[in-house]
């Protein structure tokens, strides 16, 4: 893989203290990961930025599980291209991000360590990150 930004999105599934809207993106990442393995094209929000651009990569992280999946952003369509069932309210502004299947899943230790993130980082909300990194 060459120098690329990469979004990254936290994903809390053994979190007992998830707000509503982390509860909601819980289960909203539930029904991605069962679409995308059914064979369809996975989708996700941009961050609040909308400044992803495709061919760059895109991360769910578990940072309980010390886990993080990732993929090469395909396609971006406008937030007018939202999923109906996607209704967090802070959320409606982001651009639709098209992902490609799973291409690599490494640690969150990993992952920091490539960004230059301090060991105690804590991933919160959707972010791209600010210079180019290799994942390979």
């Amino acid at each position: 893989m060459n120098a690329h930004n990469i979004v990254l999105t936290p994903i809390n599934l053994v979190s007992r203290t998830l707000t509503r809207n982390g509860k909601k993106a819980k289960n909203d990442y539930i029904r991605e990961k069962e679409y995308m393995e059914n064979g369809n094209i996975g989708k996700w929000d941009d961050s609040k930025y909308n400044n992803s651009n495709i061919g760059e990569y895109f991360a769910f992280v578990h940072q309980k599980e010390n886990r993080v999946e990732i993929y090469k952003i395909d396609n971006i369509l406008l937030s007018t291209e939202r999923p109906e069932y996607w209704d967090i309210p802070e959320h409606n502004q982001r651009n639709v991000l098209y992902l490609s299947p799973m291409i690599n899943q490494i640690t969150w230790d990993e992952m920091k360590n490539i960004i230059g993130y301090k060991e105690t980082f804590l991933l919160r909300g959707t972010q791209r990150t600010k210079k180019s990194i290799n994942l390979i």
